[in-house]
């Protein structure tokens, strides 16, 4: 069975959904941790609820269009990859809000989400401020073939963590890019000569995390 639906209500849910969105890419983009591109990926956050309030708002007045969702949903895939778990959390709190608003939970819906947000500023600057300044990514290239294991191990002997990002091996050129937190200024200097003796003719690149925010 159809139900009517309200528009002023459903265009005050747009609204209040707009503003949710808004700020909440105003604190990803000052709070998030991520290396990816903050502005471009917040962006999508108006759009991601602003549609879900829509879905949500048209699907629940009729059972055969609930019924219908279920088989437009299997037809949709991710054409770029997710690269780090936080800016998956923030797409779920893009679309929790909208499944919110767009039930009609505005005054559940607007709680929660300065709840969450006052969760998680704190946490976000706590992290920030623990994360040593000589954090770097570094980018390092070969035309030979590298044994990864056999690489990864001089790292480590110079950093407190890494983090293996991406990497392209073959016979012919290999490349790979970390995130590395360097146990003091001067690894830097270490890591470079131990890798040029190791590795002849090494290419290596260095950019801080902090630059890419």
């Amino acid at each position: 069975q159809n139900i009517d639906v309200e528009l002023l209500r459903f265009a005050a849910n747009l609204l209040i959904g707009f503003l949710l969105s808004y700020t909440l890419s105003v604190i990803y983009v000052k709070y998030s941790n991520s290396l990816s591109n903050k502005r471009l990926f917040s962006n999508n956050f108006y759009l991601i609820t602003l549609t879900t309030i829509l879905i949500i708002t048209v699907v629940k007045s009729s059972l055969a269009l609930s019924l219908g969702l279920v088989g437009a949903l299997s037809i949709v895939r991710f054409r770029a990859a997710i690269k780090e778990p936080e800016e998956i959390a923030y797409l779920f709190l893009c679309i929790a809000i909208g499944l919110g608003l767009g039930a009609n939970y505005t005054a559940v819906t607007v709680t929660a989400f300065f709840i969450i947000i006052a969760l998680t500023i704190p946490f976000n600057i706590y992290n920030k401020k623990s994360i040593n300044q000589e954090e770097m990514f570094c980018t390092i290239s070969w035309n030979k073939k590298f044994i990864l294991e056999d690489l990864l191990e001089v790292l480590k002997k110079h950093s407190n963590y890494l983090f293996l990002r991406d990497f392209d091996i073959s016979d012919e050129f290999s490349q790979i890019g970390v995130i590395i937190n360097f146990k003091n200024p001067d690894e830097i200097n270490s890591l470079t000569k131990e890798l040029n003796l190791i590795y002849s003719g090494i290419n290596i690149k260095f950019l801080n995390k902090l630059a890419l925010n």
